[in-house]
């Protein structure tokens, strides 16, 4: 074997196992047809383009539901399931929080004494509605750069050394949905379905809208609905939404920690107590799992 196809063959191994038993020689093949230069062949690399195309390929069939690959594993339907479970729960949060970021700007604006706390990063605030409604319209590469732009005060902070760590601690949930929705959402995954989801996003922009009267509910409340939707996917053995769910806490974990390690405390380790339960929780798996997309 030379040196070349060596190579070749170590970047498929980025691939699920059951891919390349029935791809790998095709694939080789292919890279390797006009590759036949005895140089070459001995000192040659594979090139930039063929390694993030593999790349991509992997998170696809990693995350196969949908995907159109019949031979696909159930463990890698569930998977790709979980992925995408997980980036639309992230942006429900941040569909939630945008709403509490209307009220509480309202308020800032009618009360001068505050109304410092308006500031220019507040429009990012809305970059998850607009992530989720591109998202169920099919304009996923939009959804994914507003996604982005949620998690921008993170970046801008780098240049105020004071409260850099505080305002990565909050946006940790933010990073973790752009990652899901990157890895979830390629170009072959399956479409979301909006009508459910439209209601789901409508409920939590109104939740955000009342919970921003109530100034620092809303880890209370997002906390507790984690743990209460985590509770009825275990009593329905809704396996995916039951492991995004329990994915979905961990992220939460880091701005509860970070109170924990400032001047908060009581009700604030109790939060964390919650979200350790929710992550630990089991799922219970029906014998017939139907997978759904999420």
């Amino acid at each position: 074997m030379r040196n070349l196809e060596r190579r070749y063959r170590a970047l498929l191994r980025v691939l699920p196992k059951w891919y390349r038993q029935d791809r790998e020689e095709e694939m080789v093949g292919l890279f390797l047809v006009e590759r036949t230069d005895e140089l070459d062949l001995e000192h040659s690399w594979p090139g930039w383009g063929e390694t993030f195309a593999m790349l991509g390929l992997a998170v696809r069939t990693h995350l196969a539901a949908g995907s159109g690959m019949t031979q696909a594993p159930a463990k890698a339907v569930w998977r790709g399931e979980v992925v995408r479970a997980l980036g639309m729960i992230g942006l429900l949060l941040g569909v939630f929080y945008a709403g509490g970021a209307i009220t509480s700007m309202a308020f800032a604006y009618n009360h001068p004494e505050i109304v410092n706390a308006l500031t220019w990063l507040r429009v990012f605030d809305f970059a998850p509605v607009v992530a989720f409604v591109a998202l169920l319209a099919g304009k996923r590469t939009l959804a994914k750069v507003a996604a982005l732009a949620a998690v921008m005060p993170a970046f801008v902070s780098l240049a105020d050394l004071q409260h850099i760590l505080s305002w990565l601690a909050f946006q940790v949930p933010s990073i973790v949905t752009f990652v899901a929705l990157c890895l979830g959402f390629h170009r072959e995954a399956p479409t979301p379905p909006v009508r459910r989801l439209a209601w789901w996003g409508g409920g939590a922009l109104l939740f955000g809208l009342a919970g921003g009267f109530a100034l620092g509910a809303g880890p209370l409340a997002v906390v507790l609905v984690t743990f209460i939707v985590r509770v009825v996917a275990f009593v329905r053995g809704d396996v995916v939404l039951g492991r995004a769910l329990s994915l979905f806490a961990v992220p939460q974990l880091v701005p509860l920690v970070w109170l924990v390690g400032s001047e908060v405390h009581g009700i604030v380790v109790g939060l964390l107590a919650v979200l350790v339960i929710t992550i630990v929780a089991p799922v219970r798996r029906p014998s017939a799992q139907k997978f759904r997309v999420s």
